[in-house]
């Protein structure tokens, strides 16, 4: 693999969709800048953003393991959040921050 990009495991991507999509509407995921999630409560239009360390997507990581810690941790943190721009990063740190338009 090249150490300038680590490509995202489609498997693994798909796996937090479901994981997203069982408690949140219009789940979109882009890698134009980083892997991004955004997705919305379905009321209120209160949506975040799911921002993504590609090294955490390239790491290995059982996808059994990947949908615990998407929804034990992850989610969590996102219902705790509303309308925040939630990032993981390559050590599965998951920080909040502003999202920004």
């Amino acid at each position: 693999m090249d150490s300038g990009k680590c490509e995202s495991d489609p498997i693994k991507i798909q796996a937090i969709r479901e994981c997203l999509e069982k408690q949140f509407v219009d789940v979109k995921f882009s890698q134009a800048i980083r892997p991004t999630f955004t997705f919305n409560s379905g009321v209120g239009k209160l949506s975040w953003h799911l921002v993504i360390n590609r090294e955490f997507l390239a790491a290995r990581i059982s996808i059994e393991e990947l949908r615990r810690f998407v929804e034990e941790k992850v989610i969590k943190k996102v219902h705790e959040n509303p309308g925040k721009r939630i990032q993981i990063s390559k050590y599965r740190d998951i920080t909040v921050e502003e999202k920004y338009p």
